[in-house]
């Protein structure tokens, strides 16, 4: 079995960009972190190891919270970095993106983590 026919999901990722912006009243300018409207990549082959995940519900006022942490794999050489979002196209769910690890050239394996509200740091 080929590793590209492990790939049965397809995402988009969105590159975190920095923008440096001042709040007026000849304040120093202050950094904002905000995701672009289009992906930087589309229809991005991978895998969502849904069975290897980690599932937490607490329960708040005024709802319950759920957050998971699940791993993703991909092709080596794809383009992802820490805190970019992650969109599931069979799902629509976004997630946020930990560290990226090459496994010996083969492909890259990140935990991806959903929370029920997303926040971008």
């Amino acid at each position: 079995m080929a590793i590209e026919d492990f790939f049965d999901h397809r995402c988009d990722i969105f590159h975190i960009k920095r923008e440096d912006t001042s709040p007026g009243y000849a304040l120093p300018p202050s950094p904002d972190f905000k995701y672009s409207p289009e992906p930087d990549l589309t229809d991005v082959e991978c895998h969502f190891g849904v069975k290897s995940a980690t599932i937490r519900i607490e329960q708040k006022d005024p709802q319950n919270e759920m957050d998971s942490d699940i791993k993703l794999t991909l092709p080596a050489g794809t383009d992802i970095r820490l805190h970019d979002k992650v969109v599931s196209k069979e799902s629509g769910l976004e997630y946020t993106a930990g560290l990226p690890r090459n496994i010996r050239g083969h492909h890259i394996a990140v935990k991806i983590r959903r929370v029920s509200q997303q926040k971008p740091l």
